[in-house]
């Protein structure tokens, strides 16, 4: 029985003209780009990868021992040790929530670290290397007024002792922050947490924070200088708000990696990940800031600059007109940069997001081209932009001007605008489909369905990337091929994949703490440190 003559007159009348005009998109998928690891084998996944082929730097500059320096108390000193002697014979995932096994391809047994693993590396924990915090310290830093002062104090305390053991001799390759239990109390992301929820917001306010909860939540991770909110913090709030950050600021004076583990890690009392996931994380990211490439990525093209242009506030005021630019710059293998750029001027009137003028964005551009020629030993074939807001014709101006000598490049502007397609079945999207929305317009999804571990990794609906200008040369299914492969280069991190390309993705993390920086360090360039 047709009931169509019930329906209402607006319904029937799109029905028609969706039957007569749908719309129709051009849409295909950019296969999982592939991973590289010792002996140039070839792997999706960076779990997978390393557990069967062990890592590329085992390739260009094997190392047998990593000198592990490490600043805590004596327990956690202890407690470190303990946890690495463990994980030298491999740690396993356990049992989930229900009690069940988890999945293999989701979470795989940590294949353990030492030269017989697939690192094919030790770890070297001396005590010319281990410097105590004392229980005074500790009490001292804990008693301190509110969040700021204490954050303030662990920094001073902890880079104090990272100075000394830069005098060392030999300098150890990567100094460990192991947090006793009392610290993270205090000045852990709980702690940070705590000190949120005790501001008290007006009507207005409390309307500004749920609509910067909703970006965030539909995956708005760039920078985004629209209307923000009236309630920023003060001059002397700004900095010291978050230990990580302000650490590895200070920790630029004595030029040694961090990495930053709580007592909470150490003992296991961390619900959000299984053990073997912790492992891989913990590992490789010590690993890679020890100085050493736990994968890399293979493209077509060799010598290929990506670079990516994002913009952040030094000042606390909302209502400055003033931004600073940051550029984040890798090599076709995955190899990073950092550098700050010049200050710029937010011309409001004309639009609602940071731009370069013509000479700015050539002076940051032949800045960014001429690291790569120091760092890689010559200059690029090819230069890839990513910024996070659309060009102005003066700064595609000065970019294309910066490029001298180099023909071939591609200047894209990524967003994310919540605009959605749902495919039929139980599953969203494959990860990697690309849809054009129009010439040199596409959505591009950098999470969904995974094949190769068998589901969608993600919460909820996948918001997918959107490439909302392309200037260049090269092709739609090539630009995009990238975008999805630089998903893959976060090395704090084992996942199969983030949502962003490392080009843009630790912009604000970075942009803090350069922010934090004090006025008489230099960033350094290095990416391993801001990580």
């Amino acid at each position: 029985m047709n009931n169509s003559g019930n329906r209402p007159r607006s319904q029937r009348l799109t029905d028609a003209f969706l039957k007569e005009a749908a719309p129709t998109f051009v849409a295909w998928h950019s296969p999982e780009p592939k991973l590289l690891f010792a002996d140039g084998m070839r792997c999706e996944d960076p779990k997978t990868g390393l557990a069967a082929f062990g890592p590329a730097a085992l390739d260009s500059t094997p190392r047998s021992t990593i000198r592990v320096g490490v600043i805590g108390t004596g327990d956690t000193i202890q407690l470190l040790r303990n946890w690495a002697e463990t994980a030298r014979s491999g740690i396993y995932a356990g049992l989930n929530a229900k009690g069940q096994p988890y999945d293999p391809l989701v979470a795989p047994r940590f294949p353990g670290f030492d030269i017989q693993s697939p690192f094919q590396c030790n770890l070297e924990f001396d005590d010319r290397h281990s410097i105590t915090l004392s229980e005074r310290e500790v009490m001292g830093i804990c008693n301190r007024g509110d969040l700021v002062d204490r954050v303030k104090a662990a920094v001073d305390v902890i880079a104090s002792k990272l100075n000394v053991l830069a005098d060392k001799e030999p300098i150890p390759d990567v100094v460990v922050v192991a947090m006793p239990k009392e610290l993270e109390d205090c000045i852990g992301p709980e702690a940070r947490a705590k000190q949120r929820k005790v501001v008290k917001l007006n009507r207005i306010q409390k309307k500004e924070v749920k609509r910067l909860e909703a970006d965030k939540k539909s995956g708005q991770r760039h920078l985004n200088f629209g209307d923000e909110p009236e309630f920023a913090p003060s001059a002397s709030e700004y900095r010291f708000r978050d230990f990580h950050n302000s650490l590895k600021a200070h920790a630029m004076r004595s030029k040694l990696a961090t990495q930053l583990v709580w007592n909470s890690t150490l003992v296991g009392s961390r619900t959000k990940e299984n053990p073997a996931t912790t492992a891989w994380n913990f590992f490789t990211a010590l690993y890679y800031k020890a100085g050493n490439m736990p994968w890399e990525l293979e493209f077509a093209t060799q010598r290929t600059c990506f670079v990516g242009i994002t913009f952040y506030r030094e000042s606390p005021d909302p209502n400055a007109a003033t931004r600073t630019c940051l550029a984040q710059a890798f090599s076709e293998n995955g190899e990073g940069i950092v550098l700050r750029g010049e200050r710029i001027t937010w011309d409001k009137e004309r639009d609602k997001k940071p731009h370069l003028n013509r000479q700015d964005a050539e002076t940051l551009l032949r800045r960014v081209l001429q690291l790569y020629r120091d760092h890689f030993n010559g200059p690029p074939n090819r230069v890839v932009v990513h910024k996070t807001s659309r060009y102005w014709p003066e700064e595609l101006e000065g970019l294309r001007a910066a490029l001298d000598d180099i023909h071939s490049y591609d200047f894209l502007a990524l967003e994310r605008r919540g605009i959605r397609f749902l495919r039929l079945g139980k599953e969203p999207p494959v990860r990697g489909t690309v849809i054009q929305l129009a010439r040199r317009n596409y959505l591009i999804y950098t999470q969904g369905y995974i094949p190769f571990i068998r589901q969608y990794p993600g919460p909820r609906i996948p918001n997918p990337l959107e490439v909302v200008e392309h200037h260049g040369d090269s092709s739609p299914e090539r630009v995009c091929s990238e975008v999805l492969a630089l998903t893959k280069l976060n090395w704090n991190t084992c996942k199969f994949a983030s949502s962003d390309p490392i080009t843009t993705a630790f912009s604000r993390q970075v942009a803090t703490i350069i922010k934090e920086m004090p006025a008489d360090v230099e960033p350094s360039t290095k990416y391993r440190f801001y990580m």
